[in-house]
């Protein structure tokens, strides 16, 4: 019999799911108060915190992991998800958002996403969060890259840069 833990590739998002699943400790969701970024520097970098605000249904960047900001050029943390600068990439994100708010289920995704004037595929784990146990109230994703981050650090320069 094939578990969630089963479709997912890359070891290291199988070990953060393993972590969230350690933490739920027989609830439903484990707490933000739950998940220590201490016990996944591994992937750290890739990480996403999205805060779910409700009445309307909206998403803010709690965190925009750095390996993902190098990647994408630019920072979202603390920004709404409805301002990311790609529209494509902003309708999959919110598509996949809603759906862990209705489905209150763990994700795994396996595809392609534009970045600038390039195609890279990626696998992504998003797992929700609740303080109170019952209302999903951050969702927590982690996304990494099939292709080596070392091109993305030799072409990318702060904004500031000459």
């Amino acid at each position: 019999m094939s578990t969630f833990a089963d479709k997912i590739e890359t070891p290291e998002l199988r070990r953060l799911y393993q972590y969230w699943e350690e933490s739920r400790r027989g609830r439903d969701f484990p707490a933000r108060r739950d998940i220590d970024p201490l016990h996944f520097p591994y992937i750290l970098g890739s990480v996403l915190l999205l805060d779910v605000l409700y009445e309307p249904l909206r998403f803010r960047f709690r965190l925009h992991g750095t390996d993902l900001m190098l990647r994408a050029g630019y920072d979202m943390t603390g920004k709404m998800a409805d301002a990311l600068p790609n529209a494509e990439n902003r309708a999959v994100l919110l598509q996949r958002c809603r759906s862990l708010i209705e489905t209150r289920e763990p994700m795994v995704v396996i595809q392609e996403r534009l970045l600038g004037k390039q195609i890279f595929g990626y696998e992504a784990l998003w797992l929700p969060l609740s303080e109170d146990g019952v209302t999903i109230d951050m969702l927590l994703g982690a996304l990494l890259y099939r292709h080596p981050a070392s091109d993305v650090a030799a072409r990318w320069r702060p904004s500031s840069a000459a």
